[in-house]
């Protein structure tokens, strides 16, 4: 009997968890405090909202700076700090899950083009449902913001914004992807084209790999060192014959196809990263760099 009564009490607990969970997935009719706890939360900041503010040194009354009780700035400028007169910075708004208010949206998509994504179309672009819509930016910058209930909890919905630099900008954190067509910033050739990037969901934590003996009872060490990357292609700085690649030498690309076939070559065990990755001069954002894979 008292075992009956037992399962009886944890099918109806069980039933009552799962009908609970859908009605607030959809229609939110949990408090924050306990919402907080289902798994479908998004444990830190929701991203409401994303501009560019673009500021002239020439012009005494422009500025990059958007009112900080509002908008978190990403300190990159868009220019590198290398154009004459120009800067440009993102600028996001965001939230705590629990802090949202009926009145807030949550940014579900972000694209970049001079044609409203829902008109262009292509794959999921074009699709929009009520409460939804693609607002335009400066810089070809496009942002969907959803005010539907349970948008912040959807696996679509924006929890980090970043910048990357260089026509071979890659990224490598496990959840972020980059907007495939960079900002459009007139910036000429000579600044490193920059990329928005984004995250969805929560942060995933990083699994470190463990470096082990191989069968053989071997352990093999790779030590890199002086690959001196840029923040882009970078520039060969090695004496090549006039007519090699039609006079154009990208340095990043041609280190890096050396040290993946190395790599495959070798298969070593571990990899020592022993210094000069970077090239201070020509490296304005390291992280764009350093995420190279």
């Amino acid at each position: 009997m008292q075992v009956r009564t037992i399962v009886q009490v944890t099918t109806a607990a069980v039933f009552t968890f799962i009908v609970i969970f859908f009605l607030d997935r959809n229609f939110r009719v949990l408090p924050n405090a306990l919402h907080e706890f289902l798994p479908s939360h998004h444990a830190g900041y929701v991203i409401t909202d994303i501009t560019i503010k673009r500021c002239a040194s020439y012009n005494l009354f422009s500025s990059c700076n958007l009112d900080p009780e509002v908008w978190h700035r990403i300190e990159k400028d868009l220019y590198l700090d290398k154009a004459t007169f120009s800067s440009a910075f993102v600028h996001i708004r965001r939230k705590r899950e629990e802090e949202l208010t009926a009145e807030d949206k949550v940014v579900v998509d972000v694209s970049v083009g001079r044609l409203d994504p829902a008109a262009v179309g292509g794959k999921d672009k074009g699709k929009t449902t009520p409460g939804e819509r693609w607002e335009s930016r400066d810089a070809g910058l496009w942002v969907k913001r959803s005010s539907k209930k349970g948008a912040s909890d959807s696996k679509e919905a924006v929890t980090g914004v970043d910048i990357l630099f260089g026509d071979d900008a890659t990224e490598a954190r496990p959840g972020w992807a980059i907007i495939g067509t960079p900002l459009l910033l007139d910036s000429g050739s000579s600044i490193p084209a920059a990329h928005i990037t984004v995250r969805r969901g929560q942060p995933q934590p990083v699994v470190k790999p463990v470096p082990r003996i191989g069968d053989n009872g071997k352990f093999k060490i790779m030590q890199l060192a002086d690959l001196h990357l840029s923040t882009g292609v970078g520039h060969c700085r090695d004496s090549l014959p006039p007519d090699w690649n039609g006079g154009k030498c990208e340095a990043d690309p041609r280190t890096l196809d050396f040290v993946h076939r190395i790599l495959e070559e070798e298969r070593p065990n571990l990899v020592v990263l022993s210094g000069d990755q970077v090239n201070g001069d020509t490296a304005p954002d390291t992280q764009s760099v350093c995420l190279v894979p």
